[in-house]
């Protein structure tokens, strides 16, 4: 087995450069990388995607295209060749920024309901619904159940031109959460012909998320589909549309009659949001058609409205939101607060306070885009696998996948030349208590679609020197996270490819602007880096294709975990 070398002992090296290696400039490398995987070089290339000028990187916005732009330089000096539009690196796909019209109006029982404090449309994920998305008039409602939950089926007829209103999805912890809210994916597919579904989260939003959606509730908008409107409702509201608490209720039960007409405004975002792709030639005449697309994404999210003290928001997250934005947000208990006040005082007599507004996402998802680069470069390096490798850096994964969903229904390669897809996302850290040796990597999905998939991951795992400890616990059917459905891995999934997504987890940072570079552990990316490119390296040195014996999915049914 082809085995990516990386060179060791770099890491010494690195911590004493200290901060004198953080580039002053993103948008020129900081110096020229080794062609093997170092812990070094991932550092520069981290501090690099994750500084304050990239804003962020939310997609149609500048640091985004700065980022693209340095990933596109970085993979023409390497070798690879264009394999997006018109002889570029570049995929750019159609999108806008998009908000609730203040003119959105529904109405149940003559009482008219307030837009914000009552409901709260969610982006469609269609720009061609710009405009009013949902008008009807003395339209029916039916409870479906809990958000989430797949056991729940209901008939075309029942659900046909109505509201279907659902209770609050469960997080991790068994209680009701808008962390991670259905409406944009499962819960809106789930019911393919109603008009709309609400969803009882809105009561649960952070104040923060709350005053958000004023200004933007909808995020970002592309091609065309026809998925339902999503709404975020009050339990108040919930109850008000079905005219009876939602407990007393049984899937299929059916409300009040509903007046509505909902609309969107639509403006053209700052800059270009584009996918960068490029390909590393195989060595095999018969086979370097096929493909093994290694991908992460190079966006993250928006800079928040108001800045926060950073060593406080560590303090509180390290005792209240072990997971980031991923745990629900609760007031602390007399004893917590004082195991919050300990830490932050420690912290205080290293640096004073500093003010930050901007969410650099070093490991959601620089960490992915960075290890997939120096996968690119290791490899590049020779002797070449057999079979082509696709590295794609999707865009917009943040806005709902729209990058990866763009690019796998309009692939710039033929779709039935990509043997599987290898997907990083957040490779760079992992909660603390799984940051141990040996490491820790969680793999979701890897023997959905092919057994022999999995078997390659196990089997590369095994061969390597210090093995990684392999987490399948997320992958399990139903998991209440839902994270087979949540990053770019799945769009190549619902097309049949089979897909290993690659990740270290969810901690304190999560989504927050505590996500930086300085708490990235270079040596174990480094380390990732290097297993999923020789993971990638054998599957495109097999004689034969990798099998899909796994139940293949209807590409527009709901995704199912």
């Amino acid at each position: 087995m082809t085995r990516i070398r990386r060179a060791p002992g770099l890491l010494v090296l690195a911590g004493a450069l200290g901060c004198a290696s953080t580039p002053s400039n993103p948008g020129m490398p900081a110096g020229t990388t080794e062609a093997r995987i170092t812990p070094a070089d991932v550092r520069s290339r981290i501090y690099l995607v994750a500084h304050d000028s990239m804003r962020g990187r939310q997609a149609g916005e500048t640091g985004n295209v700065t980022m693209t732009g340095y990933l596109a330089a970085e993979i023409a000096r390497i070798g690879l060749e264009p394999a997006g539009e018109d002889g570029t690196y570049f995929q750019t796909i159609p999108m806008v920024r998009r908000r609730s019209d203040p003119q959105s109006s529904l109405v149940v029982n003559a009482e008219r309901l307030e837009l914000f404090s009552d409901f709260v449309p969610v982006r469609p994920t269609s720009s061609l619904r710009s405009g009013t998305a949902l008008a009807v008039s003395g339209a029916g409602t039916v409870y479906g159940g809990r958000a989430g939950d797949t056991t729940v089926v209901l008939r075309p007829d029942q659900t046909a031109g109505k509201i279907v209103v659902l209770d609050a999805p469960l997080g991790s912890d068994g209680k009701p959460t808008a962390v991670y809210t259905a409406p944009t994916g499962l819960a809106t597919i789930q019911f393919p012909s109603a008009a709309a579904v609400a969803v009882t989260a809105l009561d649960l939003l952070t104040p923060a998320a709350k005053a958000a959606a004023r200004v933007s509730a909808n995020g970002l908008g592309t091609y065309a589909d026809t998925s339902p409107l999503a709404i975020l409702v009050s339990r108040h509201t919930a109850e008000t549309l079905m005219g009876a608490s939602l407990a007393s209720l049984s899937p299929g039960a059916t409300g009040r009659s509903v007046t509505a007409r909902v609309s969107f405004i639509d403006v053209p975002v700052a800059a270009p949001a584009r996918n960068v792709i490029g390909i590393l030639r195989g060595s095999d005449p018969s086979l370097r058609g096929q493909y093994v697309a290694v991908g992460a994404h190079s966006d993250h999210i928006a800079v928040e409205a108001r800045a926060v003290d950073h060593d406080s928001l560590r303090a509180f997250n390290k005792v209240m939101r072990p997971e980031g934005r991923q745990t629900p947000l609760r007031a602390p208990t007399p004893g917590e607060s004082a195991r919050i006040r300990a830490i932050l005082d420690s912290l205080r007599r290293l640096a004073p306070p500093r003010r930050d507004s901007i969410n650099n996402g070093a490991d959601d998802d620089g960490s992915g885009s960075v290890a997939a680069l120096e996968i690119a470069e290791a490899i590049a390096a020779g002797p070449r696998p057999r079979r082509s490798l696709l590295f794609v850096w999707h865009t917009a994964e943040e806005g709902g996948l729209l990058g990866s969903s763009w690019f796998v229904d309009n692939p710039t390669v033929s779709r039935d030349s990509i043997v599987a897809q290898l997907n990083m996302d957040m490779v760079g850290r992992g909660p603390d208590s799984l940051r141990v040796t040996p490491r820790t990597i969680q793999i979701i999905g890897a023997r959905r679609l092919s057994t022999q998939l999995g078997d390659i991951v196990e089997a590369t795992n095994r061969a390597r020197e210090t093995p990684f400890r392999i987490d399948y616990s997320y992958d399990a059917r139903r998991h209440p996270l839902n994270r087979y459905c949540r990053s770019d891995h799945y769009n190549y999934a619902r097309r049949g490819i089979p897909i290993a997504y690659f990740s270290r987890g969810y901690h304190e940072g999560y989504h927050m602007v505590i996500d930086e570079a300085q708490y990235i552990d270079f040596d174990g990316l480094a380390d990732v880096a290097d297993f999923i490119g020789d993971v990638a390296v054998a599957i495109a040195n097999r004689p034969e294709r990798i099998a899909v014996d796994g139940p293949r999915m209807d590409p527009r049914a709901p995704c199912l975990q």
